[in-house]
């Protein structure tokens, strides 16, 4: 389309999404979210052990996409950007699922879903205990503990940041993630709604200073849920580079699902005049960047813990280069990175909404095997049953289509309830007739 567009050639108080129009898509997300909770109530009661591992990867591969929006908003209002007001709503929706994210990641919070997980957290409890028995504190009873089983050498070291009875314990963090994010996407969605009732450039001026100050916070936040929720599962392990692995993927994968909604609604007749091919242009190379920039975090983490060869740090790969993981690990390589980086160096492609939302849809793939990569090789060993657990990928599937499912549902029709882009921004028709 030609870049002239003006206010007048844009409707009054901007574009409502109709949920039904788009209620085939919205309607199968549906379904599948309530298929899904059915089989992962079954299987909560019957196989917590194994389960617990399944609900874990599939609250996580959704909670990236729900931080990977916080994080566009924020960078998006830091920098100062325009060309991104035309998508801005996109994000700040799927930002602002964050309250909805917290319900379905709080059995993490109960001790049976725990005990299958967390094995630093049982020798908690159980030091815990000792430490009332004999008047002490529970660091001293871990001590006390280590002296028989070597290995709780490294909880005591680590008692300052993994434990479940101080003011910042394992709970405090929990919270104050989902606080952080949710005070985060609902303070920018909140000034982005106000200059929708009188279009004053102050709100952007204001959106600007807080994403500056949080932004911060916004880093420590991943990185420590990241932290918590997956290195948490072997204790013994540490990587320096871990949170930047995970917010790369989280900013990757949500700007994947950005192009292939703002794709979905443009074929049901929306953002047609808003959204133009200069905007999937510039998604696709920021796809292109966290692509190189995912790549090179995972390559140097790899080889830092490679070249150092400690055991407590090898062992995550060696996990991941057993029987049929190691087919996992060089797919990964290659669908991760090689494939994307290809498809993503020409213009033209990234142009394309169609070609790019079929990247998009296999990069979504990509991360979804990913996460599943991340958490899963760690069932088997931890729970003493060798490397596969045979017909647990039946629970894997129930927990994703539950928690993805739903979320989508909930997303989708969400958006809804405002227009599909801030109507009254002074800088959207920068954004729509934006030439890169």
């Amino acid at each position: 389309m030609s870049h002239n567009v003006t206010f007048n050639d844009l409707p009054q108080g901007g574009e409502k999404f109709e949920p039904a129009k788009g209620g085939k898509i919205i309607g199968a997300l549906g379904l599948v979210g309530a298929l899904g909770l059915i089989a992962s109530a079954f299987f909560f009661f019957t196989k917590m052990d194994t389960f617990a591992y399944s609900w874990l990867f599939a609250v996580f591969f959704t909670f990236t996409f729900v931080v990977g929006g916080c994080f566009w908003i924020l960078l998006h209002s830091a920098s100062n950007s325009s060309w991104g007001v035309a998508v801005r709503r996109i994000w700040e929706n799927l930002a602002n699922m964050i309250l909805a994210m917290g319900i379905f990641a709080a059995p993490l919070l109960l001790p049976q879903v725990q005990k299958p997980l967390y094995e630093w957290m049982g020798h908690h409890r159980t030091a815990a205990e000792h430490a009332h028995h004999d008047h002490t504190s529970v660091k001293e009873a871990l001590h006390h503990m280590s002296v028989e089983n070597p290995h709780l050498h490294a909880l005591v070291s680590k008692f300052g940041y993994m434990n479940l009875n101080t003011w910042f314990s394992w709970y405090t963090r929990f919270f104050l993630y989902f606080l952080v994010l949710w005070h985060i996407a609902r303070t920018l969605r909140n000034k982005s709604l106000k200059q929708e009732q009188d279009g004053d450039i102050k709100h952007t001026i204001s959106a600007r200073m807080f994403s500056c100050r949080w932004l911060l916070f916004y880093a420590l936040t991943v990185t420590f849920a990241a932290y918590d929720w997956l290195v948490g599962l072997d204790y013994l392990w540490f990587s320096t580079m871990w949170g930047v692995y995970i917010f790369a993927g989280c900013a990757w994968a949500s700007m994947g699902l950005t192009i292939l909604v703002i794709t979905w609604l443009r074929g049901l007749g929306y953002m047609k005049k808003v959204v133009t091919d200069e905007h999937y242009h510039l998604m696709g190379k920021l796809l292109f960047a966290f692509t190189v920039f995912w790549a090179y975090i995972a390559f140097s983490q790899y080889f830092l813990i490679w070249y150092a060869n400690i055991t407590e740090e090898t062992r995550f790969y060696l996990i991941r280069n057993t029987e049929g993981w190691r087919w996992v690990s060089i797919f990964i390589v290659i669908g991760h990175f090689v494939g994307p980086f290809l498809l993503l160096l020409s213009q033209p492609r990234k142009k394309n909404p169609v070609v790019v939302s079929l990247v998009c849809l296999w990069i979504l793939f990509m991360h979804l095997v990913d996460i599943y990569w991340n958490v899963i090789p760690e069932r088997g060993p931890s729970l003493g049953i060798g490397v596969w657990v045979e017909y647990a990928w039946i629970q894997d599937i129930a927990a994703l289509c539950a928690v993805f499912g739903t979320m989508g549902f909930l997303y989708l029709r969400g958006l809804a309830k405002y227009s599909l882009y801030p109507w009254r921004d002074p800088r959207l028709i920068e954004s729509v007739n934006v030439i890169n």
